[in-house]
């Protein structure tokens, strides 16, 4: 794999128009191309909007993963998000003219890699006519990067209940973010350990400052 470039694909294969199945894609556009920081999380999510007359329920299902060890994930419907991703499911029930979305959100952790990620969606009242749905999403390190410094700071356990375990910094001053890429809260590490059982349940990334970088590590609270 090429390192210095993360792609990251769901994609609508064979639709030529806006609309299908009583629904319309965002823009009008199949595909959706992001260009993240491979230090930040990134939300990637296509909207979809029911065109019926009627309420509609949206399904998917799992087409095909390839997704990096190295990398965290948050899955979401329009009903709860994941820290991993979900085989198939149905999303809340959409009013006529609402929207509702698929939504994953990267946590590359400094790593850049590529990643393929496959997913049908249909009407759930018309089940024989699904699509396969892409996004692209491009990671790019900047030549003056020292990716090796990303490589240094892991955390355990993961998923996580009371305290957080760093390695590869003793203490720093840091950052919590959640799958939302949103500011939570301000932390330390101290003796290479900090404190997360405050946090409700779901999937974070702790931004740290320290004499060997900044450096991002994912995790999930329990």
């Amino acid at each position: 794999m090429n390192r210095s470039m993360a792609l990251l694909a769901f994609v609508f294969v064979g639709w030529n128009m806006a609309i299908a199945q009583g629904f319309e894609l965002e823009n009008g556009a199949a595909e959706h191309t992001f260009y993240p920081d491979a230090t930040q999380p990134v939300d990637c999510a296509i909207h979809f909007k029911n065109v019926k007359k009627t309420a509609m329920v949206f399904a998917y299902e799992k087409v095909s993963i390839d997704y990096p060890s190295a990398w965290d994930v948050s899955f979401c419907d329009n009903r709860n998000c994941y820290a991993t991703f979900l085989n198939n499911d149905t999303m809340a029930k959409v009013a006529p003219n609402a929207e509702a979305s698929l939504k994953i959100t990267v946590f590359p952790n400094g790593k850049a890699d590529t990643a393929i990620v496959k997913y049908a969606l249909w009407d759930f009242e018309n089940p024989s006519d699904r699509d396969t749905i892409t996004w692209n999403i491009y990671i790019r390190w900047g030549a003056n990067t020292n990716t090796w410094l990303m490589d240094m700071v892991t955390a355990y356990p993961n998923p996580v209940k009371d305290v957080l375990h760093v390695v590869g910094v003793e203490d720093a001053e840091g950052q919590l973010i959640d799958a939302k890429g949103a500011f939570v809260k301000s932390v330390s590490v101290q003796n290479g350990s900090v404190d997360v059982s405050e946090l409700s349940a779901g999937v974070y990334s702790l931004v740290l400052k320290s004499a060997v970088g900044v450096n991002r590590v994912g995790f999930v609270r329990q």
